[in-house]
């Protein structure tokens, strides 16, 4: 059997072969790439080029809102890390907010922590508010962190996270999360496999193209902070770390994600249908602030898959039915796409720890909808709801309304 025979007889299913091969090969490549930078690049070749002993006194800012998983003990980590000359602000939005009681009790008697409450937001997102509003708690430190609620964080995160600001070249710095799968239903799957995928794009994007930030996780030096308009640019949008991510890139700057600032959790959505809506409000940042990205690349990807991914039971009836061959229907890139990605997937466990592997990759073909599903979704409007709130957005990005529950 030919190569050409494999790639189907017209012009369409060569083509589509062709995009099937490009986007597995970028999709391998990047995980490849990934491991390699997580598990060896980072720690041998980048790590050791910072002075060890920066240590600059830093304010520690983390926004929260109402109770969640493991909220007590994540916050008494944030006040336990090894570091020598830290402060910690937790914010809220309002007295009323149910954290308070926990902050409060976390807080007691501790020198180096306090409690803000920022009021409620009328031009941006509320965690943006809560952020700037934490800023001016803050004893005027060298470096900003910021960080969410929801993660705990080992005693040396800080530490590694600020690390690579000794160089003058690196502006931000950012960790991610891991996600562990506990009971393995499809809407824990999904939302690991979304968030690896995640991963493995800003791992990608950070260092090839400078930018790429988390905002459950992520340092910058107050001065940088101060002559990029920060402040400005989060006051009028929707989300924190996108926006920041395009000023980094506007103005020419480089983050860095950094390999041991990685969070672990097994707090993750129960549904597909949540993870959907999750992936959505992801989308929608990038819609928003790096409208290029999300029009030039991720559409055209987004279709090709999707076509790729009916292409398989298409071709299977056809041949069935003996209208074509398998083949000649475009079955070929179809199987391209499925087992290029299943290797790929293979290689998620070099990354992390996962549980239910198996099922995971059996799954994994019906989870990639749950990516292109998110993405059409985008289309359609151009609200951004997050923790309840609704926040329409103009063509710059910035909050034109705020509609709340």
């Amino acid at each position: 059997m030919s190569f050409e025979y494999f790639m189907g007889s017209s012009v369409i299913t060569k083509v589509l072969f062709a995009g099937a091969i490009i986007f597995v090969s970028g999709d391998l490549l990047a995980t490849l790439f990934t491991i390699i930078y997580q598990r060896f690049w980072y720690y041998k070749v980048i790590r050791p080029k910072y002075e060890k002993k920066f240590s600059p006194a830093c304010s520690l800012i983390v926004p929260c809102k109402g109770i969640s998983k493991d909220l007590k003990r994540n916050l008494k980590a944030f006040l336990e890390l090894d570091y020598p000359d830290y402060e910690t602000v937790f914010v809220v939005e309002s007295e009323t907010d149910e954290a308070v009681s926990v902050i409060r009790d976390v807080i007691a008697n501790k020198t180096n922590a306090k409690l803000a409450v920022a009021g409620i937001s009328v031009s941006c997102a509320q965690k943006n508010k809560n952020l700037l509003e934490a800023i001016k708690k803050t004893n005027g430190a060298e470096v900003y962190v910021f960080a969410d609620s929801d993660i705990g964080p080992d005693r040396n995160w800080l530490y590694e996270l600020i690390l690579p600001l000794a160089d003058e070249n690196i502006t931000v710095t950012s960790g991610f999360r891991w996600l562990h799968i506990k009971k393995g239903n499809a809407g824990e799957l999904t939302h690991s496999y979304v968030n690896i995928f995640m991963y493995i794009l800003f791992c990608v994007a950070c260092y090839f193209g400078g930018v790429g930030l988390w905002g459950g996780s992520m340092a910058i030096r107050r001065k940088d902070f101060e002559e990029l308009g920060v402040a400005k640019k989060w006051s009028k949008t929707a989300v924190d770390d996108m926006s920041l991510s395009q000023l980094v890139l506007k103005n020419s700057k480089k983050a860095i994600v950094v390999p041991p600032c990685i969070t672990h959790t097994d707090d993750l959505l129960q549904t597909v249908r949540s993870t959907i809506t999750w992936f959505e409000r992801q989308i929608m940042y990038l819609k928003a602030y790096q409208k290029a990205v999300w029009l030039f690349l991720a559409l055209p990807a987004a279709l090709l898959v999707l076509i790729l991914l009916t292409l398989l039971p298409y071709s299977i009836i056809v041949s069935v039915l003996g209208k074509q061959t398998f083949l000649n229907a475009g079955g070929g890139a179809a199987l391209v796409l499925y087992f290029g990605e299943l290797l790929t997937v293979s290689l998620y466990p070099f990354l992390g720890k996962m549980r239910r592997f198996p099922k995971f990759l059996i799954l994994q073909p019906m989870m990639r909808y749950a990516h292109i599903i998110s993405y059409l979704k985008t289309f359609l409007t151009n609200t951004i709801t997050w923790a309840g709130i609704k926040y329409r957005i103009n063509f710059s990005g910035e909050v034109a309304g705020i509609e709340r529950p």
